[in-house]
């Protein structure tokens, strides 16, 4: 680790230095986020690794998919199990997909179950903002938030009157088609999307055996959005969001059958804010996800796991002592509804958490800390301190420590005893959380509209969950067990630029992600990912360009040559016209030139891509 440490320190030096020959122009404010630290501050004054994706850029880059916009952003890496709408993970500094939260409108959204969400059935259509938070967030939000935080924020209302109709057609088969009205009066606003997107795809599998189905597998999606707030006085409002995608992939199951998975995701919030007094506001906020799963892999096989989530928070922002107390109460209940009967199949998470920050001066300061109590295991306390020195107008020095956990699944705990001719599978009631120790030290850069950052980071999982073979058990026997340790180091190089109508975005990342006990590289994780997207604004046109590159990975653990998958780069390209002044051309090219490349061993990716849409936006 000596030499890795070095390099890394040389690196952000570098990345550093490169960084000041672009200094122009003074201090911009940016935008707004809260997911950094739960309360409304400017992205360019968090003391965490938060990176923004707006409305403006979604549009711009034409992008088909959730998945395919985080696989090109810092600290991120992803799979997918084939095309378009196939099961999709997420790592955030290598990090397991279940190690990231998900977040819609404040809402937890996921599988209880499975672990991690279905990323590839949120549509981009009916999103306003992504915020997304790398490192331990487990002293904000409790369990999960191991390697960091995804926030979808949905589409809102701006005053005036909005409508919007968007029809796009594309390689594979490909269409879409959505509708959307925004706008607002006084204190009113409101928002409404639906739309529909479907693929042929692709062949998922193209390598299995005989007797399999070879034919394209493909997606569809019917989503809806709506989201409305009324102020009640000058500083009060009361306002809900909803959000439905229902979905499904075909999917190759080795059988010479039409498998396919239904999925659908549904989250609703509803909030009322209050202004208490001079510098106290209180936000009472009810929340309700579902995830729901039904795959049916053969004629006569079948299965389902449905996830329920109902949320009661209470949270108080108080402006107390040169900074912003939080002070908040949860309440959650995840409830499991299966095809298989659980022994368990609720529990309850009552959680308190407190949080302070301010500026002294050069001086940033933020503490936080959450007591989460579960019904399954007791209690688990996670804390976290960041703090950063200002020591030259545009440069700041931060660095920070934080604990975080998981909670085991539904599956880890009580997945009933079944067996198959190649052995049994069985759950574990006796499994502890698993946890983490994250460490970062960092240099931000900022100024005009410039900016550079370099993060080391280390985090240190303890009491991973495997499923494993019971030693000297008949018949063969999986058990999910606390058995492994994961240590998770790397680099993040990141700077972004703005000048004379280009918009560039550059990000470098060095991973060491490895098993503790085996010294085996984790799974499907590359040490090195790069991005780079430039982007040139001429008048009525923007032109953009992304190359995604990504270093050899394997496959499974423990590592071999046969399950190595070689790095790749991805060229992509994307055109935004506006050819009058209520209409928009948006196409997108991915894979240009047709790169043959994999992120799960045996599965296909597409090749050379195109997308053509139209936006009819009346203002």
């Amino acid at each position: 680790m000596r030499t890795f440490s070095s390099a890394a320190a040389a690196a952000a030096c570098a990345c550093a230095a490169s960084a000041a020959a672009w200094a122009d122009g003074g201090p911009v404010l940016g935008p707004v986020v809260v997911t950094a630290t739960r309360q409304a501050e400017r992205a360019a004054e968090t003391l965490g690794s938060l990176e923004v994706i707006d409305r403006a850029e979604i549009e711009r880059a034409g992008h088909s998919s959730l998945v395919e916009l985080l696989s090109a952003r810092a600290g991120i890496q992803v799979t997918t199990n084939g095309g378009a709408g196939s099961t999709a993970k997420v790592f955030i500094r290598g990090a397991e997909s279940g190690h990231t939260l998900l977040l819609v409108d404040g809402m937890r959204v996921g599988s209880a179950t499975r672990g991690d969400a279905a990323l590839e059935v949120i549509p981009l259509e009916a999103v306003e903002r992504i915020e997304i938070l790398r490192g331990a967030a487990s002293a904000l939000y409790g369990s999960d938030a191991i390697g960091g935080v995804i926030q979808i924020f949905t589409r809102k209302g701006e005053p005036g009157v909005q409508p919007a109709l968007r029809v796009g057609f594309g390689s594979d088969a490909t269409r879409a088609l959505s509708a959307s009205l925004s706008g607002g009066a006084e204190r009113l606003r409101y928002s409404l999307v639906a739309g529909h997107e479907r693929t042929a795809g692709i062949n998922a599998k193209p390598g299995s055996r005989a007797g399999s189905d070879p034919d394209r597998d493909g997606f569809r999606n019917d989503y809806q959005s709506a989201s409305m707030s009324l102020g009640l006085r000058e500083q009060d409002e009361v306002g809900i969001s909803l959000l439905r995608a229902d979905a499904q992939n075909d999917y190759d199951a080795g059988k010479a059958f039409d498998s396919y998975l239904d999925k659908r995701t549904e989250s609703a919030t509803a909030h009322l804010r209050n202004q208490l007094g001079a510098g106290w506001t209180s936000t009472l906020r009810l929340g309700y996800s579902t995830e729901r799963a039904f795959t049916r892999s053969s004629a006569t096989s079948s299965s389902e796991f449905g996830t329920v989530q109902r949320l009661l928070s209470w949270q108080h922002d108080v402006a107390l002592a040169g900074g912003s107390l939080l002070a908040a109460y949860e309440h959650l209940e995840q409830e499991v509804d299966t095809s298989t009967a659980y022994v368990e199949d609720k529990r309850i998470v009552n959680s308190a958490l407190l949080g302070w920050g301010g500026q002294f001066g050069r001086h940033h300061l933020q503490v936080n800390a959450r007591h989460d109590d579960n019904s399954q295991f007791g209690g688990r306390t996670t804390g976290s301190v960041a703090y950063g020195y200002q020591f030259l107008p545009e440069w700041r020095v931060q660095g920070s420590i934080g604990s975080a956990f998981k909670a085991p699944t539904f599956n880890d705990l009580y997945y009933p005893r079944s067996c198959t001719s190649s052995g049994c599978n069985t759950g574990n009631p006796d499994l502890k959380p698993e946890e983490a120790l994250n460490r970062e030290l960092g240099v931000v850069w900022e100024s005009g509209h410039y900016s550079a950052r370099a993060t080391y980071f280390n985090n240190r999982i303890r009491n991973l969950i495997e499923w494993a073979l019971l030693p000297g058990v008949k018949p063969r026997t999986r058990m999910a067990g606390n058995v492994s340790d994961a240590r998770l180091e790397g680099l993040e190089l990141g700077a972004t630029a703005a000048w004379g109508g280009y918009r560039v975005r550059a990000s470098v990342d060095f991973l060491d992600a490895r098993d503790a006990d085996t010294d085996e590289r984790l799974a499907r994780r590359a040490n090195h990912a790069a991005s780079l997207a430039v982007e040139r604004e001429l008048g009525s046109w923007i032109l953009g360009a992304e190359l995604v590159t990504q270093g050899g990975r394997y496959d499974v653990v423990p590592n071999t040559a046969a399950d190595r998958m070689g790095g790749y780069g991805l060229l992509n390209a994307y055109v935004h016209y506006v050819p009058a002044r209520d209409w928009r051309i948006e196409a997108r090219f991915n894979n240009l030139l047709d790169k043959e490349y994999e992120l799960v061993r045996g599965y296909a990716t597409p090749g050379a891509t195109a997308f053509v849409a139209v936006r009819y936006a009346p203002r």
